[in-house]
């Protein structure tokens, strides 16, 4: 018999890296934010946020903005936003194929990973 591994709740469950960009682009929305603000709105660590911030200042998915202040904002960029419709487009679609096939959506992406 093959066993899975099924996260008990929703909390356990391991963000892909979209989901992780999703959430850092979705957190800098509008006016932009710190880097502190989406270190927290996407909840990822501080290491991650560098490695992270990185990669989307080199591909134009953010931009480095000042404030009034004098402080550092990262702002979605068009590209970005561009980045964050094709996710909820697909988030949409994948949600119409789970619920035309009435399984649980979550269980069934678990069920491709089958472990001895």
């Amino acid at each position: 018999m093959d066993t899975y591994y099924e996260p008990r709740n929703r909390i356990e469950r391991h963000r892909s890296k979209v989901d992780i960009v999703y959430d850092i682009l979705v957190s800098a929305m509008g006016g932009g934010a710190k880097k502190t603000h989406i270190l927290y709105k996407a909840n990822i660590s501080s290491t991650q946020v560098e490695n992270y911030f990185s990669a989307l200042l080199a591909h134009n998915l953010l931009e480095r903005a000042t404030d009034i202040d004098g402080n550092n904002i990262f702002r979605t960029t068009e590209k970005g936003m561009r980045f964050i419709e094709c996710c909820e487009e697909i988030r949409s679609l994948i949600g119409l194929v789970m619920n035309n096939r009435r399984i649980d959506p979550m269980s069934d992406f678990y069920a491709f990973d089958k472990r001895p």
